[in-house]
């Protein structure tokens, strides 16, 4: 199967962190996701959504968040900043705009429930909704009063019992083990949270990543908590979290992209070791991080300095890196290497807010 450039496509059709500030002045060109099949060397918009008016483009739809169905490796869904939650099953071919309350505004988290796909959990910051119909209908579940107060996390434990945890801006933590119907507090942080990650691969590991003050780590779905913050503070505002990802297939296996750069830890974020980039630590703003789910050694980041963005390839686990020129001048946020198809690269590109 081949993408081709949206135009032609249409007619036979019948979604880490982000801190722009300091850089995010004069950035040209369009938002929306972007794919490549040859690993990065060429790129074609995939930001059409089929209307009875014909196509629509999404090109000015910005991407916060990029989540991937765990059961359906052609399945995605796009969080945008302003213009609510899109979806595709056909590998981002054509999207789909849900009805309903998330049909506008800025999406924080999406969730879709290990057992049935059907079923997703998404948050707009004030409240928390739910569908069991694919997104055909949505019922709200939770809603956070407090004005100065985000929920930015929704995460389902991928094991029995399924229970969903919230992460809020103030610290708190939340778990329904009823499926969203009802709340209690699990803890309360006291720091600024920003997403909540059940490890898939672990029983009930769990990571929680905050703005600034590093990493918490459960190990019994999150009764208690270990904080490893004390394992960044040799690497120099490694604190300033972008992204944390985890390996695929590999227990124990993370990848921590901060204002430092990217540092990787073989043992559940306790200790960490560098690796080493074209440039010197921080330096560049990473916004971007995958790795080939089929070859750890192959891996990807998107490095912005002042206006210019890049991607970056290694096939040697980052001894060695090449340079490729982006399709767009907006921000590089979401990046993913497919599953199933390792020459794949999705990307999507946010404009920056006006300040």
């Amino acid at each position: 199967m081949k993408f081709v450039a949206v135009a032609s496509l249409l007619p036979l059709l019948g979604a880490g962190c982000l801190s722009l500030s300091g850089s995010s002045t004069g950035t040209t060109g369009p938002a929306g996701m972007y794919v490549s099949t040859d690993k990065g060397e060429s790129w074609v918009p995939i930001s059409a959504m089929p209307s009875l008016e014909g196509a629509k483009q999404l090109s000015n739809v910005s991407v916060f968040r990029l989540v991937q169905d765990p059961q359906d490796t052609k399945t995605m869904y796009w969080g945008s900043r302003e213009h609510g939650l899109f979806y595709t099953y056909d590998d981002g071919k054509q999207w789909q705009q849900v009805t309903g309350p998330l049909s506008s505004g800025f999406v924080y988290g999406v969730s879709i429930h290990p057992g049935d796909k059907c079923t997703i959990y998404a948050t707009n910051g004030q409240f928390i909704y739910k569908t069991t119909d694919c997104s055909r209908s949505w019922t709200e579940l939770y809603r956070e009063s407090r004005g100065d107060t985000n929920v930015v996390s929704v995460a389902i434990n991928p094991f029995p019992p399924h229970q969903v945890y919230v992460a809020e801006t103030n610290g708190d933590v939340l778990m329904s083990i009823d499926l969203g119907q009802s709340w209690s507090i699990v803890r309360r942080f006291g720091v600024r949270l920003v997403n909540l990650i059940p490890d898939p691969l672990q029983e009930g590991v769990m990571y929680l990543t905050t703005r600034e003050s590093g990493l918490f780590r459960s190990v019994d779905a999150g009764r208690t908590w270990a904080d490893l913050s004390g394992a960044l503070e040799p690497f120099t505002k490694a604190k300033e979290y972008r992204s944390l990802q985890l390996h695929p297939n590999k227990p124990n296996v993370l990848y921590w992209i901060s204002t430092y750069g990217i540092l990787v830890s073989n043992d559940g974020g306790s200790s960490w070791g560098s690796i080493d980039l074209l440039t010197p630590p921080g330096s560049v703003n990473i916004y971007g991080f995958a790795i080939n789910p089929k070859n750890d050694k192959e891996m990807y980041y998107t490095g912005t300095i002042s206006n210019r963005s890049t991607l970056y390839r290694s096939i040697d686990g980052g001894q060695n890196w090449i340079t490729k020129k982006l399709p767009s001048g907006q921000i590089p946020t979401a990046l993913r290497v497919h599953p199933d198809n390792e020459s794949w690269l999705f990307l999507g590109f946010t404009t920056p807010p006006k300040q």
